[in-house]
């Protein structure tokens, strides 16, 4: 009887996990639903895996190295734009070694040019000369030669200016040039600058007559 028992006990427990079971399915089924293979897809959260319309892919900027055969005196030299910064420095150099600013030319010219107005500069404080300058203006500019194939390149430029200079000694005599009488001078400049420069500016590395 007791073997019967038990028996009887184990198949309850069968049942009972047959019929839990059998909810959980249910359950399942109720929420999840069934695939017929008609289901349309939701493309709304696909959307973040998808480009936008119109939108193109970044592309990667490819700088080609430069060739042996390729220096960099190809690059485009606009000798409008060179003949009016060359202008510029032309009176801005001319103006300050006139009124003795070394600190203003330094800048601007290479160490032989810049030694060579200081001695002139010192040369006219120790006489205690004074300097009356007026730049009128440049009357012509010309490039006579231009090297953009070798370290430093070079430009030379030839300035045809007006200008009035008049150097007093210590009585205020007048030793050299006037005080109202417009002068036109011609200066052959030349303009240096490194292929390797950081900067854009180029120095007065050597003047003429």
């Amino acid at each position: 009887m007791f073997v019967n028992m038990n028996e009887a006990f184990q198949y309850l427990d069968i049942l009972i996990l047959a019929l839990i079971a059998a909810f959980v399915l249910l359950r399942l089924r109720s929420v999840l639903g069934r695939r017929t293979g008609n289901e349309k897809t939701d493309r709304s959260s696909l959307l973040y895996e998808q480009p936008q319309a119109g939108k193109k892919e970044e592309q990667s900027i490819n700088i080609r190295p430069i060739a042996d055969n390729v220096t960099r005196e190809n690059e485009r030299f606009e000798q409008e734009d060179f003949l009016k910064g060359a202008c510029g420095a032309y009176e801005m150099i001319v103006t300050n070694f006139e009124n003795g600013n070394k600190k203003t030319l330094k800048p601007l010219l290479s160490d032989t040019v810049m030694n060579s107005f200081e001695e002139v500069i010192d040369q006219r404080k120790s006489n205690n000369e004074t300097v009356n300058f007026n730049f009128i203006g440049i009357e012509s500019s010309e490039i006579l030669h231009k090297d953009l194939k070798k370290n430093p390149m070079k430009v030379t430029v030839r300035f045809i200016s007006e200008m009035i200079t008049c150097i007093k000694n210590s009585k205020e005599e007048v030793i050299s040039g006037s005080l109202n009488q417009v002068q036109t001078i011609t200066d052959t400049w030349t303009f240096a600058k490194n292929k390797n420069a950081k900067t854009p500016n180029w120095l007065l590395v050597e003047t003429s007559d």
